[in-house]
């Protein structure tokens, strides 16, 4: 039951993901993933389809396994080192190991790693964030592998300038049977909102739900629009559907005792 599971997460991700991680001919870039056991991967496009959605309890966890089945697994150093705390020995352990097993690797997966070697004020690594310094390996990653959606979003996402990154997601989200529509339009709603334009951000929350209504972070994305809003029975109303869906959301738990501390 829980192999099936694993495979219906993860079949969103799969078309694009496998390809970025089978590296077919010489001209393929792709990240590589995938280290060819079969459990390990469906770990992996697991992981990669929570942690675009904005679910890290849940990516965490399935990153974590992949490495249990697969110590090797550069790619999953990548993630646990951008989940860990700043400054952490975790962090810093995961950032040597996904060096060290990145050897050997294609060339935009030593600059998937090498996002890493960038450190943010308060001393995180991670390959989140909009920075120069970031979308220039991004983009160049892009400019090896155009055909690679994890590539293309981040790429998109790590613009410093938040008109540029609202374009790049738009034109990103027009492609039609891309595997992380759902992620894009998430993330459009927060730039959105970042922007002043209230009703684009409240549409594109109000699909995200449409698109993914068994995810528990687009009830929290819709509860947060309300959350900034100062709409704090319909925030609620929509914190306790996240924590229907995933008890162990520290954001819902964490939100829903500042509406409690306000009446």
């Amino acid at each position: 039951m829980k192999k099936i599971l694993f495979i219906i997460l993860g079949l969103l991700y799969i078309t694009s993901c496998q390809q970025e991680n089978q590296v077919s001919d010489e001209t393929d870039n792709y990240i590589e993933w995938a280290t060819g056991d079969k459990l390990h991967d469906e770990m992996i496009w697991s992981g990669i389809e929570h942690f675009l959605n904005i679910e890290r309890e849940k990516a965490y966890v399935f990153f974590e396994k992949a490495i249990e089945l697969d110590s090797t697994s550069f790619a999953a150093h990548v993630m646990i080192a951008t989940m860990s705390l700043p400054n952490s020995e975790k962090q810093e352990i995961h950032y040597d190991l996904a060096k060290k097993h990145a050897i050997g690797k294609n060339e935009n997966s030593k600059r998937f790693v090498s996002i890493l070697d960038i450190k943010s004020e308060n001393g995180n690594r991670g390959i989140r964030g909009s920075s120069k310094e970031k979308n220039d390996i991004w983009e160049k990653m892009h400019e090896s592998e155009p055909r690679g959606w994890f590539i293309r979003f981040f790429a998109a996402t790590s613009h410093p300038d938040l008109n540029k990154r609202i374009e790049k997601l738009e034109k990103l989200n027009e492609i039609p049977n891309g595997p992380n529509k759902a992620s894009i339009i998430n993330y459009l709603g927060y730039l959105y909102y970042q922007a002043g334009n209230l009703d684009k951000s409240k549409e594109s929350f109000q699909k995200y739900l449409e698109l993914r209504p068994n995810g528990y972070n687009s009830f929290d994305s819709m509860a947060e629009f309300y959350m900034y809003q100062k709409d704090y029975k319909e925030a609620k109303k929509y914190y306790e559907m996240v924590l229907n869906l995933f008890p162990f959301s520290n954001s819902a738990r964490t939100s829903l005792n500042q509406i409690e501390n306000l009446k």
